[in-house]
């Protein structure tokens, strides 16, 4: 696909916004599912700030940061990757291990900074919400 001309990036554009609405939409859900209860629990007390005292932007340009570079990358390699959702599947899952996985094997067996439990639940979250932006660049429709 390549970012050339200016149809390749209103559907680039296009795509992003939907990624990105499909992304805050199965973020909040997993972020409150998956870490609700690690935020309670009194052994971590220390390690999370209170919910008064998060700056919500931060959060917010980190997802849109994240999103629009999966984008960019998914736009390079499309060529390259099986048609359709097996391409998205397959691009997630290879930009998860190397976005997520491996820092946060890393990260486990060389500190203990972070509980390891809290870790490996990050990666699972990270990992479903790139493989969900992934299915969303890589669609394609009969116009592509």
């Amino acid at each position: 696909m390549g970012l050339r001309t200016a149809k390749d990036w209103n559907q680039f554009l296009l795509r992003f916004f939907v990624a990105l609405g499909v992304w805050e939409v199965a973020a909040v859900s997993l972020r409150t599912l998956l870490f609700s209860t690690f935020y309670f629990d009194p052994n971590l007390k220390n390690f999370f700030i209170p919910m008064t005292q998060v700056f919500w932007i931060g959060p917010i340009v980190a997802d849109f940061a994240q999103v629009f570079f999966i984008g960019i990358l998914i736009s390079l390699v499309r060529p390259a990757l099986p048609y359709g959702l097996i391409g998205g599947l397959l691009a997630g899952i290879m930009f998860s291990i190397a976005a997520f996985v491996s820092p946060a094997l890393a990260i486990s067996q060389f500190t203990g900074a972070f509980p390891v439990k809290l870790v490996w639940l990050w990666v699972f979250y990270q990992s479903t919400l790139s493989i969900l932006a992934c299915f969303v660049f890589t669609f394609s429709s009969e116009e592509d």
